[in-house]
């Protein structure tokens, strides 16, 4: 088995080089993004960038011991469902199902807690996990560096509260070390985007990461939020507000709270920042908390997640949405 310096080595290496090929191939082929009143850029941008990094995962897998097959398996069925979505439109329900079945395939190699209710609720639930993952990455895929910034952090932030270091090390060091080669593509100017390729093949990797986490984290599994809680709650919570105002959730639109931050006058590099601040920090927390007694971690943890439904709030009083939001009659369903 190669070491971890070595894998890292050419994860980075796959992700800036694939990256850089992918945008020649797509600029000349005319696969970009043009702006629209629904996007934050004002210049046609390549898109399918983040095949870079689903390659670099797909290459990984067998480092990830048992499961890697399904891993492998469930990894091209998500990201595949991006690509084929970034080459021409899919519709919603063909992207959906593609999804529910890589989201399947890793159920069933990593279900969430069957000790605790029985092997069939845990491999749903861990089902759950993964498409919750790989639609919240995807929505929040709209400012530059955020996307790929956010996973990986939370990716050696979930290996660093894994009581051991494989196999969740490996797949932490390769996401990593991808995103870290895609990032000078896309911030802080954006010469290519991710993709629905790229951010479904985050979600699925960093929701892979926490159901192998999960498996292995003893007493105190609510900590492996904290890491990933600055993606959650924009996502979560603007779901909750569209869904409240009987809105057509997969619709696309601009009222997450990054988005509505550069609607009023914040910059890209800002914006990954603030968010960048707060996984750092929930992560710090989360492995302080680690060490404490399994009542003040859970306290701890949901005190954090309770400080960030606030901040949300008063951050979404400065920064109202538009008045028009969520009513545009066309576009794909990311965020």
């Amino acid at each position: 088995m190669a070491p971890l310096w070595l894998l890292a080595m050419l994860s980075l290496a796959g992700g800036f080089g694939l990256a850089l090929g992918w945008r020649a191939w797509a600029r000349h082929r005319g696969v970009v993004d043009a702006p629209d009143e629904r996007r934050l850029h004002a210049t046609p941008t390549p898109r399918g960038g983040g095949i870079g990094i689903a390659i670099v995962l797909l290459a990984a897998a067998p480092w990830l011991g048992q499961g890697s097959a399904w891993f492998a398996a469930g990894l091209v069925l998500c990201a595949g469902a991006g690509l084929v979505d970034d080459l021409r439109p899919l519709s919603p329900l063909a992207k959906g199902l593609l999804q529910a079945a890589g989201a399947a395939c890793l159920a069933v190699a990593y279900p969430l807690w069957p000790d605790l209710w029985g092997a069939a609720v845990g491999h749903v639930l861990a089902g759950v996990v993964v498409l919750v993952m790989v639609n919240f990455w995807n929505f929040m895929d709209g400012s530059n560096g955020l996307a790929a910034s956010q996973a990986l952090f939370a990716a050696l932030g979930l290996a660093a509260l894994a009581p051991t270091l494989a196999p969740a090390a490996w797949l932490a060091v390769a996401l990593a070390a991808s995103c870290l080669g895609f990032l000078p593509l896309n911030f802080p100017r954006a010469r290519l985007f991710l993709g629905d390729v790229g951010s479904h093949a985050l979600g699925f990797a960093i929701a892979a990461l926490l159901l192998m986490v999960a498996g292995t984290s003893g007493g105190s599994p609510w900590l492996l939020v904290l890491p990933v809680s600055a993606m959650v709650l924009d996502a979560s919570l603007t779901l909750l507000s569209r869904a409240r105002r009987r809105q057509v959730l997969w619709r696309a639109h601009r009222e997450h709270l990054y988005q509505r931050a550069v609607a009023h006058g914040w910059s890209h590099a800002g914006i990954c920042a603030l968010y960048a601040a707060w996984t750092l920090a929930a992560t710090g927390l989360a492995l302080w908390l680690a060490r404490q007694p399994a009542p003040w971690a859970m306290a701890g943890s949901g005190m954090a997640l309770g400080f960030g439904i606030i901040a949300y709030s008063l951050l979404g009083r400065a920064w109202p949405r538009p008045a028009a939001t969520g009513r545009t009659p066309h576009g794909s369903p990311t965020g």
